[in-house]
């Protein structure tokens, strides 16, 4: 039998349809106190499930833009942490200058301090290149800016270095397009600076000092001149004077020279007297030997040709002791009056060791030298009466003045008097090193398109723009012109009269791909650019360029400053566009925050359920469902009475 052929009565069935009702409710409202939503799917209410739906997305959609936003946030900081470290780079490259003014001294000290301060300042300008590169995040690095780079042409740099004396020629800190016309001129005639030649001439008790001549197109420098006295009053005194690598020593004021007479036979009846006039000691020129005969002096004193030979080789000590002593026996020779009694010697002094042994050539007396040592002889020519013996005496005195003259291969030629008396004058005090700055007339300049020319010349005095061995810097507002000098060859430009074009050129475009677009909204229709900057220290950015010429000169110290300025002010634009940018973001990072949940709140209201008002209605349905149940139960009272006829 089916179920419905099970007949129920009017009043269980209606007490049954309700309790079934009444269940249904119960499961509804169950469902919505476990998910917490009235409307879960869109058969539960579809206008408002497709509303709610609308504005959970477009909430969904704005916290991902937060997302966005704050890692745009994350790329701003990190440039700003990049500016501040820069800053305080800039800050202690702004002490190095100052520290650079305080050592402007030309003296080698305070030259050597400033190129120390350039080389800290060249290191600062490398870091401060190295944080701008560090400082970008995911990709994004709004410090390394706009991507515009300009640079001289390699050709142009090869024509440029092909001028003899030049090299590594190129241009820094490029700010525009430009052209330089390299150009090398002079004699290169040398000189010294007036200045210095005083000081030294005071100091090391010299005179006449000059420094001479002109500079080697082979083996060129542009080295000071170093002049160092040694010894103390009455000894030798030495002097060692130095260009660049090399040195020349001369010793003068040595007091061992001397002149001795001594008898060799003594004058007797039938015996001529003989006695002779020694040559000792290390000679100079300038020294004066005398020989006095019966009371009457003759004196030579040693010229520049006696220190050398016919050919032109210096005499060794013995062979120029020789030579004094032959040119002492001529000057004997050459009296007329001999002996002060009116007769004369004999015309030319005979040498000794041959076969020309003095003759009665009715001469007073005979002269005659011996060639293999450092002495001569006088002899009586009378063998009988007053005329068999005579006086002879010697002596020697050590030059007062000294003329030196000292020449360098790099064509410079330094020539001076030494003063006896005014060395002993200074004493020790003499001692000590003297510095002559050098000056050579050669110039190295640069023209650029506007006519402006730029020049460093080594004829300046040290401080003024005065060209140098190794890296010159020629600063145009376009940019900085360098190149390394080769003072041994840069002549042979001079002379050539050599000049070529150092040109600069756009290397590359500029272009975006650092700039950050931060977005807002989910349509797009809301954004912010963040434009990149360029911090580095190149042209186009800080315009700080490595230290010119070791800060040799004021104006470089000067260009350093100027330039650190300038960054400074560039850095602070930067700093505040960053700081503007990251508050407008971070305004619309919290307003998105706070409307994504208005947004979130909005749909809840839409769909969630009321938890009390639910807890509620249950509690009064499980109520309906026991009252059900016992109006079931009653009316089911009803059949359950017929059991009661059996």
């Amino acid at each position: 039998m089916s179920t419905s052929d099970v007949q129920l009565t009017a009043g269980m069935r209606n007490n049954l349809l309700l309790l079934q009702k009444t269940n249904k409710q119960v499961e509804s409202i169950q469902n919505r106190l476990s998910t917490g939503n009235k409307i879960n799917s869109a058969l539960d209410g579809p206008t408002n499930f497709f509303a709610a739906k609308g504005l959970s997305v477009r909430a969904t959609d704005l916290s991902k833009l937060k997302e966005s936003m704050g890692q745009s946030i994350s790329t701003i900081q990190a440039g700003d942490k990049g500016i501040t470290a820069i800053e305080s780079l800039i800050e202690q490259a702004k002490g190095l200058t100052t520290t650079a003014y305080g050592n402007l001294g030309t003296d080698a000290a305070s030259v050597a301090t400033r190129k120390s301060l350039a080389e800290q300042f060249n290191r600062l300008k490398d870091q401060i290149d190295k944080i701008a590169r560090d400082s970008g995040y995911q990709g994004k690095n709004l410090l390394v800016g706009n991507g515009l780079t300009l640079d001289s042409t390699a050709g142009s740099r090869a024509n440029v270095n092909s001028i003899e004396g030049m090299s590594n020629s190129r241009v820094t800190n490029v700010v525009s397009a430009d052209t330089y016309s390299i150009r090398v001129t002079g004699t290169g005639n040398i000189s010294a600076d007036l200045e210095d030649i005083a000081k030294a001439e005071t100091a090391r008790g010299i005179a006449s000092l000059k420094v001479s001549g002109t500079i080697s197109a082979t083996a060129g420098n542009f080295a000071d001149i170093s002049l160092e006295m040694r010894g103390n009053v009455g000894r030798e005194r030495t002097l060692v004077i130095s260009e660049g690598s090399e040195s020349r020593t001369v010793k003068f004021f040595d007091n061992t020279q001397a002149a001795v007479a001594s008898t060799v036979t003594a004058g007797a009846s039938g015996t001529p007297q003989t006695s002779k006039v020694t040559i000792s000691g290390s000679i100079e020129e300038g020294d004066t030997f005398t020989a006095t005969v019966n009371g009457k002096a003759y004196s030579y004193k040693v010229t520049a040709d006696d220190l050398t030979t016919n050919a032109g080789v210096t005499r060794n000590p013995d062979e120029l002791r020789r030579q004094v002593a032959s040119q002492l026996a001529n000057e004997i020779a050459k009296s007329t009056d001999f002996g002060g009694d009116g007769s004369t010697a004999v015309t030319a002094p005979t040498d000794f060791t041959g076969t020309n042994a003095p003759d009665n050539s009715g001469a007073r007396f005979n002269i005659a030298y011996d060639t293999a040592n450092d002495y001569f002889e006088i002899q009586s020519d009378l063998d009988t009466g007053t005329g068999v013996t005579f006086n002879l005496g010697a002596t020697s005195t050590n030059t007062l003045e000294k003329a030196v003259s000292i020449s360098f291969s790099s064509g410079t030629v330094v020539t001076f008097t030494v003063d006896r008396t005014a060395l002993d004058n200074l004493g020790t005090g003499g001692n000590g090193t003297s510095t002559i700055e050098k000056n050579v007339d050669l110039t190295v300049s640069a023209t650029n398109l506007n006519g402006v020319t730029i020049e460093r010349s080594a004829a300046n005095a040290r401080g003024s723009g005065k060209l140098s061995d190794g890296e010159n810097s020629l600063a145009f507002e376009s940019g900085t012109v360098r190149f390394e000098v080769d003072s041994a060859t840069l002549k042979q430009a001079a002379s050539a009269q050599r000049s070529n074009n150092l040109i600069t050129v756009q290397r590359t475009d500029a272009n975006t791909e650092n700039d950050l677009t931060v977005q807002f909204n989910e349509a797009n229709t809301s954004t912010i650019a963040v434009v990149s900057q360029n911090v580095q220290t190149d042209g186009q950015g800080l315009r700080l360029d490595y230290a010119q010429n070791n800060f040799l000169d004021r104006a470089d110290i000067d260009k350093a400053v100027s330039s650190l300025d300038f960054a400074t002010a560039k850095l602070r634009s930067t700093s505040q566009a960053l700081s503007t940018n990251l508050n407008i973001i971070q305004t619309r990072e919290n307003f998105t925050s706070e409307f994504s949940n208005v947004l979130t709140e909005g749909s809840n209201k839409l769909i969630q359920a009321d938890q009390n008002e639910e807890g509620a209605n249950l509690l009064l349905l499980q109520t309906r469902q026991q009252l059900g149940t016992i109006s079931l139960s009653l009316a089911n009272q009803a059949q359950q009475a017929i059991l009661r006829l059996f």
